[in-house]
């Protein structure tokens, strides 16, 4: 071969590399393919899913292998999104534990084995130390009782108490008062104290008989809590859920926007639409009516527990009454509410963080670790418990960086009384952060929409259910949802056959866990929303002047909504400041191409800044060949806080649209990330 050819080649060669090249980097970079939406042809893309824009800081490379996603079939595809990535890490930083009290306690609780009862212990080298110049101090107690429904509880005392008090077996909570016994206005401390006490009547040996084939249950939950922020923020605890025997969900996806209905979804089976057609969750008695997951183990035989934290934003209380009736045994609410109300308070992370001595999640882990310590390792009875926490990781997604290492030494001690030996372990959460920091990053789509979801299975169940094992393994890649959840919680009792289980109408193609999942699930086999749906897949497009025209629409739908539940009067009316980001649907034939639907609709997500109160929104919505707008307004979300300007409506939907015209301030465009990198689907 002559120079002459050679070089000739190598100019070719070179020619074909670099047309190669920029093929790939025009179909990787989600700015690159734009077009006016009234166009009736739509290019042929890339076939690499959800595509990100040049402006975002996060590198993108071909995702080829399914090592790259969650998920990966053919009607889903969930990328699976570097927790660490150089965006999240230059806003991240590491929150140090706060404490309560720098005090000693004067007074502590002990537990007594053989005598199966609470001990109350008075520390006097403690006063000695604390009130030097105090010659006598006495203490008393307040018994907390639940009042007529969840909003009323009851102190009965002051009553004294002695040195090694035993507790009489009735009292399920307590708050003591310790003071100077010449001056009784002078407080020395406060403090407070839940027991789980041994229930009557219980048929001994039909509890034997159940936990010989019954696991306990035991659910704990961290709100707005993603799997990628969890992987981040607690470390340790992510360490410890890679032990034998735990199962993570990787493609689990939320079904609704809030706590509320992915809770209410997960108990009850129920569609959103479904329980709230059911009554009016804004008037007492409404959470009464429905049958919930621990009815059924109640049913079963089970002891049942409920703990939350955080009173102000508590599930069920949030705008809301609450329970008429006591709806489980174990019931930590009026124990929460009442010192609430009784205790120095101290708020971090925007919530109540400290009541009284201690960090509300303490109260809700230790009523946990009394109920496994009297319940799994000292008598036969199978338990089912869900303890909930929310102040430490609602508003801050650093936050959980501060209880790590407290929340793991839980789970040892939980370990020491025998929990992993016999119970079945969900650690959940509703939902990943929904608003702040992480809502303008290019991974916000997904944090939002993917909660972290671990099962455990003790070694003897394991054993039992080698199918479970393996349904459990295979599903960790397959998509899932809270509905799932439900019957895979349901699929434990119908083993042993409980008769009365609806396997519900909610979801058809639903189905518990410990079941191989189908492949080539959609979110619709799923019950999950369009707008929550993590699997499709959606290309950038150009702001138009026909996507603002539809951005506005949007924002009259929202004043519509306001408007017609006689919000108006209290609402400033919105407008739209800025149309930041348009992504469209593709939808796919049989070898890979986009194609137009058959009915030509179609369906594009926005993001959006409203004024005057600078609002941050996302939408889905779908349009028609004659550019009609169709939305619902649970499909417009807001991605930043609103707190401080909807105080004025107490509905939920109206909230995170309603500005109070009494919170009405000067909007500046500048007040909004405007370079905001978008999402990644």
């Amino acid at each position: 071969m002559t120079r002459h050819l050679i070089v000739k080649y190598r100019k070719q060669t070179l020619a074909i590399i670099l047309v190669f090249w920029v093929f790939i980097l025009v179909n990787r970079d989600g700015n690159s393919v734009v077009e006016e939406q009234t166009s009736s042809t739509i290019p042929k893309l890339s076939t690499i899913f959800h595509g990100k824009s040049s402006t975002e800081q996060t590198t993108v490379k071909p995702l080829s292998t399914d090592k790259d996603f969650n998920v990966f079939d053919h009607r889903c595809k969930i990328p699976r999104t570097d927790p660490f990535s150089s965006d999240v890490m230059s806003i991240f930083k590491t929150e140090k534990f706060k404490e309560c009290t720098d005090e000693p306690d004067l007074v502590s609780v002990l537990y007594d084995g053989m005598q199966r009862q609470y001990i109350v212990h008075v520390h006097e080298s403690v006063f000695a130390d604390l009130f030097p110049d105090i010659l006598k101090f006495s203490c008393v107690y307040y018994e907390v009782l639940r009042g007529a429904n969840d909003s009323l509880t009851w102190r009965v005392g002051p009553l004294p108490f002695g040195q090694n008090w035993a507790v009489p077996r009735h009292i399920e909570g307590i708050v003591v008062e310790c003071y100077e016994l010449s001056n009784r206005s002078r407080i020395l401390q406060r403090d407070a104290f839940s027991f789980i006490q041994y229930p009557d009547g219980r048929n001994e040996q039909q509890d034997v008989k159940r936990r010989r084939v019954l696991p306990s249950v035991i659910m704990l939950g961290i709100d707005s809590m993603s799997q990628m922020n969890f992987q981040r923020t607690m470390p340790l605890t992510a360490q410890f859920v890679r032990q034998l025997g735990w199962y993570e969900m990787l493609g689990y996806n939320k079904i609704g926007d809030n706590t509320l209905p992915n809770v209410m979804s997960l108990l009850t089976g129920l569609r959103s639409s479904q329980w709230r057609a059911q009554c009016n969750i804004h008037e007492p008695g409404c959470f009464d009516q429905f049958t919930y997951l621990w009815n059924h183990f109640q049913d079963a035989g089970y002891l049942t527990a409920y703990a939350e934290d955080t009173p102000s934003i508590d599930t069920f209380h949030y705008f809301t009454f609450g329970f008429i009736r006591k709806p489980v045994d174990f019931y930590l609410r009026p124990f929460i509410f009442m010192i609430q109300n009784t205790l120095n308070t101290v708020k971090h992370f925007g919530y109540e963080y400290c009541l009284g001595r201690r960090q509300s999640f303490r109260y809700v882990f230790n009523y946990c670790l009394q109920l496994v310590q009297r319940f799994v390792h000292e008598s036969p009875k199978p338990i089912f418990g869900i303890f909930w926490s929310n102040g430490f990781s609602h508003n801050d997604f650093r936050g959980p960086t501060s209880v790590d290492r407290d929340f793991v030494s839980y789970l040892e001690r939980y370990k020491e009384h025998g929990l992993f030996d016999k119970a079945v372990v969900v650690l959940f959460s509703d939902h990943g952060q929904r608003q702040g920091a992480l809502m303008s990053l290019a991974s916000s789509f997904l944090e939002e929409r993917l909660p972290m979801l671990h099962i455990y299975l003790p070694p003897w169940y394991r054993e039992q259910h080698p199918e479970f094992v393996q349904a459990l393994d295979w599903n960790r890649r397959r998509l899932s949802s809270t509905f799932d959840l439900h019957l895979t919680l349901k699929h434990l009792l119908v083993l042993q056959g409980q008769s009365g289980l609806k396997f519900n109408s909610s979801c058809a193609k639903c189905q518990s866990l410990f079941e191989p999942l189908p492949v080539n699930r959609s979110c619709e086999d799923a019950a999950i929303p369009e707008h929550w749906c993590t699997c499709d897949s959606y290309v950038q497009v150009r702001i138009s002047n026909v996507l603002i025209y539809w951005a506005k629409t949007i924002v009259y739908r929202i004043n519509e909504y306001l408007a017609s539940h006689n919000y108006a009067a209290k609402c400033v009316r919105l407008k739209l400041a800025k149309l930041l980001r348009a992504e469209r649907k593709q939808i796919f034939d049989d070898d890979g191409n986009p194609v137009m639907s058959s009915q030509r609709i179609q369906t594009f997500r926005i993001k959006f800044v409203t004024r005057p109160n600078g609002g941050l929104f996302r939408a889905t919505f779908q349009t028609d060949s004659q550019n009609h707008v169709m939305v619902q307004e649970e499909f417009i979300t807001r991605l930043n806080s609103y707190r401080n300007e909807s105080f004025c409506v107490s509905e939920h939907v109206a909230q995170k649209f309603c500005a109070c015209f009494e919170a009405n301030r000067t909007f500046s465009i500048d007040t909004i990330n405007v370079n905001d990198p978008g999402t990644p689907c």
